[in-house]
């Protein structure tokens, strides 16, 4: 699998989990979602999705063991 397409992965399942914990809660739907929960999520995933680009696309002489 490509590291990009890792990449998207963990940037939708780490935007998601903020926006599914809100939900979650009785009553509430996407409209009473505040603006902080948004930017949250956005936030979490660019920095999930930056995260596995570091460490995938990383020249090999810095390069960790997380290679495939």
């Amino acid at each position: 699998m490509q590291y990009y397409v890792k990449a998207v992965w963990a940037g939708a399942i780490a935007f998601l989990g903020p926006i599914a914990g809100a939900l979650a809660l009785p009553d509430v739907g996407f409209g009473d979602l505040s603006a902080g929960v948004w930017v949250g999520a956005a936030v979490l995933g660019l920095v999930a999705a930056g995260g596995v680009l570091g460490w995938q696309a990383a020249p090999p002489t810095i390069s960790t063991s997380v290679r495939p």
